[in-house]
């Protein structure tokens, strides 16, 4: 019988007089890898919290091997010795590796520095990852990949026997992932447990042992090996499964147009850097275009082309046949990644904020009441509400989302970068964001959706690129909305236009 290595016993979690979960009760088993799939993203963080920081308990106990670290009856204030990977660095930048795997971590005693004898130390560790890592790299000169093998250096080093992984598909490759998924297995076998936390299913069965689905803050279901291999079943996922299976049904039987018979609006015709090797591409109008990069380093590349400032030095983009240099024509729009935290301003209104991106389009727009109160009305008339006076800090995240879209819907522009739309969205927030796309298509405004992890990005796309390097060289492999069976199983969704194309659903 396995050995425990973490429990949760009815805990209840009370924040700010809100129950955030009630009674939630699981154990990980040493040894195995754990899934965790949130349908939404409510009670996420402070769970996580519970487990690493032993936040006070309105009612439960939590036990890490085999010691009650944390319950109703009294505060824990210690930290439990369990690591997080999140998609969001913990290194220290400005700091070695060698330093951030050693000389941060507690426990750690010396206060000169053999670094000859740490690095010796280290390069066992190095050599099991199969990965070449300089242990004097800056950790902020790392790619993605790299980094998050440094930080699981970090916990295998300090003899971390819980390590969480969570929503790591967000910045590193598919092909990555393969390999993160090898190098667990690997520790596993050492003693090692992982809880993997993804809003992906498909991620879940290609690694994890048992898997729990919380939805809401209540634990749904945890399902054995044999029910991870079958899959989620209509009866557990029944809202989103046929949410999303009736959308790809209605556009598979609608007669996806295909790219001849739409006009081209954006013709990319040069994109080039160390990576990217003159990419070019068009998009049609009304259509989603979705490109995934399988390699970091090429994302990173066309993701810092298209923030550049002083406009597009290292692309030549034609729009309607006329050479843009820059987002001021307004014909491109561009959605940063998490948009709702990076692209509105809390201590603005709704309107401040949407007539930001309109000023351009109507100068002085702040003092023209009359074009106000149109914005206002259009506004309402596509959401039913009343928000235009507001604060930002005031709104929920599906209103800060709205505020967004609303800002494009009124700008108009031909084409609209997306740059990861789906990351970090629970399931209600991918629906949000399916729907508010689906309504920029409408209006005849085309997406190009930029990704690391195809995410939900299949069910609004209508092409997917997929970009690669293959033995130093660029390679670019198209998939039109009838090839879609064809990308890899890995994929969310793939397998449901692998059963229509089974069942010869017209497409």
């Amino acid at each position: 019988m396995k050995k425990e290595i973490l429990r949760l016993q009815d805990v209840t979690y009370k924040k700010q007089n809100t129950i955030i979960f009630r009674n939630m009760t699981f154990n990980i088993l040493k040894g195995e890898i754990m899934g965790f799939i949130p349908m939404n993203s409510y009670g996420m963080d402070e769970l996580l919290d519970v487990i690493v920081n032993n936040l006070p308990l309105y009612y439960g106990y939590v036990y890490y091997q085999d010691k009650c670290v944390n319950s109703w009856k009294e505060e824990k204030h210690s930290r439990n010795r369990i690591c997080l990977i999140d998609s969001e660095t913990s290194l220290v930048n400005g700091l070695d590796v060698l330093t951030n795997v050693f000389t941060l971590r507690a426990g750690f005693g010396q206060e000169i520095l053999n670094e000859k004898m740490l690095t010796m130390q280290l390069q066992p560790f190095i050599d099991e990852l199969g990965v070449s890592i300089d242990p004097f790299m800056p950790v902020e000169k790392l790619p993605a990949y790299k980094r998050v093998m440094v930080e699981l250096l970090r916990a295998i080093v300090a003899g971390y026997h819980l390590i969480i992984i969570r929503e790591i598909s967000t910045v590193i490759s598919e092909d990555e992932l393969g390999k993160l998924f090898d190098t667990m297995r690997y520790y596993t076998g050492k003693g090692f447990t992982f809880l993997y936390v993804s809003y992906h299913f498909e991620e879940i069965q290609q690694v994890c042992t048992r898997a729990i689905l919380m939805s809401e803050g209540s634990i749904n279901l945890i399902f054995d090996k044999e029910q991870i291999k079958k899959g989620i079943s209509e009866d557990n996922y029944i809202d989103y499964y046929n949410h999303v299976s009736q959308r790809l049904l209605h556009r598979a039987r609608g007669n996806v147009p295909t790219a001849e018979s739409r006009k081209e609006v954006l013709y990319v015709r040069d994109m080039s850097g160390k990576y990217l090797e003159h990419f070019q591409f068009s998009v049609y109008k009304g259509e989603c275009l979705v490109i995934q990069s399988l390699d970091t380093r090429m994302y990173n590349e066309f993701l810092e082309i298209l923030e550049k400032e002083g406009g597009f030095k290292d692309v030549d983009m034609l729009v309607e046949g006329k050479k843009v240099s820059d987002y001021r024509t307004r014909k491109i729009a561009f959605m940063k990644e998490e948009a709702t935290q990076t692209m509105l301003f809390d201590d603005l209104t709704v309107r401040d904020n949407i007539c930001i991106g309109l000023d351009r389009k109507a100068p002085n727009i702040w003092l023209k009441k009359r074009i106000q109160k149109s914005v206002q009305e259009e506004y309402y008339r596509i959401f039913g509400e009343d928000i235009f006076d507001c604060y930002i800090n005031e709104l929920s995240d599906e209103q800060k989302t709205r505020v967004i879209y609303m800002r494009i819907l009124l700008e108009k522009p031909e084409v609209v970068f997306m740059v990861q739309p789906f990351k970090h969205a629970g399931t209600p927030h991918r629906m949000q964001v399916w729907e508010l796309q689906t309504l920029l298509l409408e209006r005849g405004i085309s997406i190009v959706i930029l990704a690391m992890n195809m995410s939900d990005s299949l069910t609004i796309a209508d092409r997917v690129i997929r970009i690669s390097r293959v033995d130093g060289k660029m390679v670019t492999k198209e998939f039109t909305y009838s090839q879609f069976a064809e990308l890899p199983m890995s994929l969310p969704w793939v397998g449901f236009f692998d059963e229509l194309k089974n069942s010869k659903e017209e497409l």
